[in-house]
Protein backbone atom coordinates (compact mmCIF):
# COMPACT_ATOMS: atom_id res chain seq x y z
CA UNK A 1 0.00 0.00 0.00
CA UNK A 2 1.42 3.38 -1.02
CA UNK A 3 2.06 6.05 1.59
CA UNK A 4 0.25 9.36 1.13
CA UNK A 5 2.71 12.27 0.99
CA UNK A 6 1.49 15.78 1.74
CA UNK A 7 3.58 18.59 0.25
CA UNK A 8 3.29 22.37 0.46
CA UNK A 9 4.99 24.26 -2.36
CA UNK A 10 5.85 27.88 -1.57
CA UNK A 11 6.52 30.03 -4.63
CA UNK A 12 7.70 33.42 -3.35
CA UNK A 13 7.54 35.82 -6.29
CA UNK A 14 8.38 39.49 -6.43
CA UNK A 15 4.83 40.70 -5.84
CA UNK A 16 3.01 37.80 -4.15
CA UNK A 17 3.47 34.40 -2.54
CA UNK A 18 1.69 31.37 -3.97
CA UNK A 19 1.04 28.37 -1.72
CA UNK A 20 0.08 25.08 -3.39
CA UNK A 21 -0.93 22.04 -1.34
CA UNK A 22 -0.40 18.57 -2.83
CA UNK A 23 -1.49 15.16 -1.68
CA UNK A 24 0.69 12.86 -3.73
CA UNK A 25 0.20 14.23 -7.27
CA UNK A 26 -3.18 15.88 -6.66
CA UNK A 27 -3.46 19.61 -5.98
CA UNK A 28 -5.76 20.14 -3.00
CA UNK A 29 -5.79 23.93 -2.94
CA UNK A 30 -3.92 27.02 -4.11
CA UNK A 31 -3.73 30.27 -2.17
CA UNK A 32 -2.05 33.61 -2.84
CA UNK A 33 -1.17 35.67 0.20
CA UNK A 34 1.49 37.87 1.77
CA UNK A 35 2.03 35.46 4.67
CA UNK A 36 1.74 31.81 5.56
CA UNK A 37 -1.82 30.41 5.36
CA UNK A 38 -3.21 29.36 8.74
CA UNK A 39 -6.13 27.22 9.89
CA UNK A 40 -6.25 25.28 6.62
CA UNK A 41 -6.29 21.89 8.34
CA UNK A 42 -3.38 20.90 6.12
CA UNK A 43 -0.21 19.56 7.76
CA UNK A 44 2.46 18.96 5.12
CA UNK A 45 5.07 16.22 5.49
CA UNK A 46 7.42 18.29 3.33
CA UNK A 47 7.75 21.91 2.27
CA UNK A 48 9.34 22.83 -1.06
CA UNK A 49 10.43 26.46 -0.93
CA UNK A 50 11.35 28.47 -4.05
CA UNK A 51 12.00 32.19 -3.75
CA UNK A 52 13.21 34.97 -6.06
CA UNK A 53 13.20 37.42 -3.14
CA UNK A 54 16.26 38.75 -1.34
CA UNK A 55 18.08 36.53 1.16
CA UNK A 56 16.73 38.63 4.02
CA UNK A 57 13.11 38.49 2.82
CA UNK A 58 13.38 34.76 2.11
CA UNK A 59 14.80 34.09 5.57
CA UNK A 60 11.93 35.93 7.27
CA UNK A 61 9.34 34.05 5.23
CA UNK A 62 11.14 30.78 5.92
CA UNK A 63 10.97 31.43 9.67
CA UNK A 64 7.25 32.28 9.56
CA UNK A 65 6.35 29.14 7.62
CA UNK A 66 8.49 26.84 9.76
CA UNK A 67 6.87 28.27 12.88
CA UNK A 68 3.44 27.37 11.44
CA UNK A 69 4.53 23.87 10.32
CA UNK A 70 7.31 22.84 12.74
CA UNK A 71 6.98 19.14 11.95
CA UNK A 72 7.53 19.50 8.20
CA UNK A 73 10.80 18.58 6.47
CA UNK A 74 12.13 21.61 4.61
CA UNK A 75 13.68 21.68 1.11
CA UNK A 76 14.92 24.94 -0.41
CA UNK A 77 14.88 24.67 -4.21
CA UNK A 78 17.46 26.47 -6.34
CA UNK A 79 18.42 26.42 -9.99
CA UNK A 80 20.86 23.63 -10.80
CA UNK A 81 23.08 22.41 -13.65
CA UNK A 82 20.57 19.61 -14.28
CA UNK A 83 17.39 18.28 -12.72
CA UNK A 84 14.57 15.96 -13.75
CA UNK A 85 16.11 15.39 -17.18
CA UNK A 86 16.57 19.10 -18.00
CA UNK A 87 19.98 20.72 -18.56
CA UNK A 88 20.35 24.40 -17.64
CA UNK A 89 21.62 26.71 -20.42
CA UNK A 90 23.17 29.28 -18.10
CA UNK A 91 26.96 29.43 -17.70
CA UNK A 92 26.23 30.17 -14.03
CA UNK A 93 23.15 27.96 -13.48
CA UNK A 94 22.19 29.43 -10.09
CA UNK A 95 21.68 32.85 -11.72
CA UNK A 96 18.69 31.55 -13.67
CA UNK A 97 15.63 32.55 -11.64
CA UNK A 98 14.31 29.52 -9.80
CA UNK A 99 10.76 30.30 -10.99
CA UNK A 100 11.94 30.10 -14.60
CA UNK A 101 13.89 26.91 -13.88
CA UNK A 102 10.91 25.16 -12.31
CA UNK A 103 8.59 26.32 -15.09
CA UNK A 104 11.01 24.98 -17.71
CA UNK A 105 11.15 21.58 -15.98
CA UNK A 106 7.37 21.30 -15.67
CA UNK A 107 6.81 22.38 -19.28
CA UNK A 108 9.37 19.87 -20.58
CA UNK A 109 7.61 17.04 -18.76
CA UNK A 110 4.20 18.14 -20.01
CA UNK A 111 5.14 18.81 -23.65
CA UNK A 112 7.34 15.75 -24.17
CA UNK A 113 8.89 17.58 -27.12
CA UNK A 114 10.24 20.95 -28.20
CA UNK A 115 8.57 23.64 -26.09
CA UNK A 116 8.40 27.39 -25.60
CA UNK A 117 7.55 28.37 -22.02
CA UNK A 118 5.87 31.74 -21.36
CA UNK A 119 5.23 33.18 -17.91
CA UNK A 120 3.41 36.50 -18.25
CA UNK A 121 3.10 38.19 -14.88
CA UNK A 122 4.99 41.09 -13.31
CA UNK A 123 7.66 40.36 -15.90
CA UNK A 124 7.24 38.37 -19.11
CA UNK A 125 9.63 35.43 -19.16
CA UNK A 126 10.15 33.23 -22.20
CA UNK A 127 12.29 30.09 -22.26
CA UNK A 128 12.96 27.55 -25.01
CA UNK A 129 13.64 23.87 -24.34
CA UNK A 130 14.52 21.15 -26.83
CA UNK A 131 12.81 17.79 -26.82
CA UNK A 132 16.00 16.27 -25.39
CA UNK A 133 15.63 18.41 -22.26
CA UNK A 134 18.34 20.91 -23.17
CA UNK A 135 17.34 24.42 -22.07
CA UNK A 136 18.37 26.68 -24.96
CA UNK A 137 17.98 29.98 -23.09
CA UNK A 138 15.33 32.67 -22.91
CA UNK A 139 14.27 36.26 -22.36
CA UNK A 140 12.95 38.54 -19.63
CA UNK A 141 10.88 41.59 -20.57
CA UNK A 142 8.71 44.01 -18.55
CA UNK A 143 5.14 42.89 -17.98
CA UNK A 144 2.20 44.96 -19.17
CA UNK A 145 1.57 46.61 -15.80
CA UNK A 146 5.26 47.36 -15.32
CA UNK A 147 5.52 48.97 -18.76
CA UNK A 148 2.56 51.25 -18.06
CA UNK A 149 3.81 52.18 -14.59
CA UNK A 150 7.29 53.07 -15.82
CA UNK A 151 5.89 55.18 -18.65
CA UNK A 152 3.65 57.08 -16.27
CA UNK A 153 6.41 57.54 -13.68
CA UNK A 154 8.85 58.98 -16.22
CA UNK A 155 6.49 61.46 -17.89
CA UNK A 156 4.79 64.57 -16.55
CA UNK A 157 1.71 64.85 -18.74
CA UNK A 158 0.75 61.29 -19.65
CA UNK A 159 -2.07 60.76 -17.18
CA UNK A 160 -5.47 59.09 -17.22
CA UNK A 161 -8.01 57.53 -14.87
CA UNK A 162 -8.77 53.82 -14.73
CA UNK A 163 -12.28 54.48 -16.07
CA UNK A 164 -10.74 55.82 -19.30
CA UNK A 165 -9.21 52.45 -20.17
CA UNK A 166 -11.88 51.15 -22.53
CA UNK A 167 -11.75 49.01 -25.62
CA UNK A 168 -11.86 50.79 -28.94
CA UNK A 169 -11.41 50.24 -32.64
CA UNK A 170 -8.70 51.47 -34.96
CA UNK A 171 -5.79 53.59 -33.86
CA UNK A 172 -5.99 54.73 -30.21
CA UNK A 173 -7.84 58.03 -29.88
CA UNK A 174 -7.16 58.73 -26.20
CA UNK A 175 -4.13 58.78 -23.91
CA UNK A 176 -5.44 55.79 -21.96
CA UNK A 177 -5.80 53.70 -25.11
CA UNK A 178 -2.50 54.96 -26.52
CA UNK A 179 -0.61 53.71 -23.46
CA UNK A 180 -2.39 50.43 -22.76
CA UNK A 181 -2.68 49.35 -26.39
CA UNK A 182 0.84 50.54 -27.14
CA UNK A 183 2.21 48.33 -24.37
CA UNK A 184 0.12 45.42 -25.65
CA UNK A 185 1.51 45.87 -29.17
CA UNK A 186 5.09 45.86 -27.88
CA UNK A 187 4.58 42.59 -26.03
CA UNK A 188 2.66 41.01 -28.90
CA UNK A 189 5.46 41.93 -31.33
CA UNK A 190 8.01 40.35 -28.99
CA UNK A 191 6.02 37.10 -28.73
CA UNK A 192 5.26 37.04 -32.45
CA UNK A 193 8.98 37.20 -33.30
CA UNK A 194 9.66 34.27 -31.00
CA UNK A 195 6.84 32.29 -32.61
CA UNK A 196 8.34 32.92 -36.06
CA UNK A 197 11.66 31.50 -34.86
CA UNK A 198 10.09 28.42 -33.26
CA UNK A 199 6.88 27.82 -35.26
CA UNK A 200 6.75 24.07 -34.62
CA UNK A 201 7.36 24.17 -30.88
CA UNK A 202 4.54 23.54 -28.43
CA UNK A 203 3.74 26.56 -26.24
CA UNK A 204 3.08 26.02 -22.53
CA UNK A 205 2.05 29.21 -20.74
CA UNK A 206 1.33 30.48 -17.27
CA UNK A 207 0.81 33.83 -15.56
CA UNK A 208 -2.14 36.22 -15.48
CA UNK A 209 -1.69 37.84 -18.90
CA UNK A 210 -0.53 34.85 -20.93
CA UNK A 211 -3.86 33.53 -22.20
CA UNK A 212 -5.05 36.91 -23.46
CA UNK A 213 -1.75 37.68 -25.19
CA UNK A 214 -1.37 34.31 -26.89
CA UNK A 215 -5.02 34.18 -27.99
CA UNK A 216 -4.58 37.55 -29.72
CA UNK A 217 -1.74 36.02 -31.73
CA UNK A 218 -3.77 32.88 -32.48
CA UNK A 219 -0.95 30.71 -31.13
CA UNK A 220 -2.00 27.26 -29.99
CA UNK A 221 -1.04 26.79 -26.35
CA UNK A 222 -1.53 24.79 -23.17
CA UNK A 223 -2.38 27.05 -20.24
CA UNK A 224 -1.20 25.77 -16.87
CA UNK A 225 -1.76 28.21 -13.98
CA UNK A 226 0.26 26.05 -11.55
CA UNK A 227 3.29 25.46 -13.76
CA UNK A 228 5.92 26.60 -11.23
CA UNK A 229 4.36 24.55 -8.43
CA UNK A 230 4.30 21.45 -10.66
CA UNK A 231 7.97 21.96 -11.45
CA UNK A 232 8.74 22.41 -7.74
CA UNK A 233 6.96 19.14 -7.00
CA UNK A 234 9.07 17.31 -9.60
CA UNK A 235 12.36 18.76 -8.36
CA UNK A 236 11.54 18.38 -4.67
CA UNK A 237 10.46 14.76 -5.11
CA UNK A 238 13.69 14.03 -7.00
CA UNK A 239 15.69 15.51 -4.10
CA UNK A 240 13.74 13.38 -1.63
CA UNK A 241 14.50 10.23 -3.63
CA UNK A 242 18.17 11.22 -3.80
CA UNK A 243 18.36 11.61 -0.03
CA UNK A 244 17.12 8.08 0.64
Amino acid sequence: MSVVASVLVVDAGNTSIKFTAFENEQILWVQRDDSCPVDTGFAPDRIYFASVRSKEQSALLHADIQAEFPGSVWFTLTSQDEACGVINAYVEPKRLGVDRWLGVIAAHHRAKGDVVVVDAGTAIKVDVVGKDGVHLGGYIAPGLGMMENVLLSKTARIRYDACEVVAGRGLPDSTARAVTEGCHEMVLGFLERIHRRYPNFKWVVTGGDSQVLLSLLDISMEYQPNLVALGAKLVGDEQVRGNK
